[in-house]
């Protein structure tokens, strides 16, 4: 199997899955550091990955503009989906560094 062939939406809907199930079942107990570490370090690796991901779909998305036949519509769904899409990743980075 190629990396051109894998469908990586669903590969990271479904790193996200089990990352956040297995911190949801090993991390509300009393547990140590070395188990929480790693599992964070897990999700902001995923984290980093998606963010990627998301670029490269965007970048892909916006450079299609000339194929399009309805452009203003198109232009205008993939402003606010990008939009959206930033907003996202700025809030959970912000959620994530500013203290409580």
């Amino acid at each position: 199997m190629r990396v051109r062939q894998i469908k990586w939406g669903p590969v990271l809907f479904c790193g996200w899955l089990v990352i956040l199930g297995t911190a949801a079942v090993i991390l509300p107990r009393t547990v140590s550091n070395a188990v929480a570490y790693p599992v964070i370090l897990l999700m902001a690796v995923w984290f980093l990955l998606s963010v990627v991901a998301l670029f490269f779909y965007f970048y892909r998305a916006w450079k299609r503009i000339g194929g399009v036949s309805n452009k203003v519509g198109y232009i205008a769904w993939l402003s606010i989906e990008s939009a959206f899409a930033l907003a996202a990743v700025a809030g959970v980075v912000w959620f994530f560094l500013t203290p409580s």
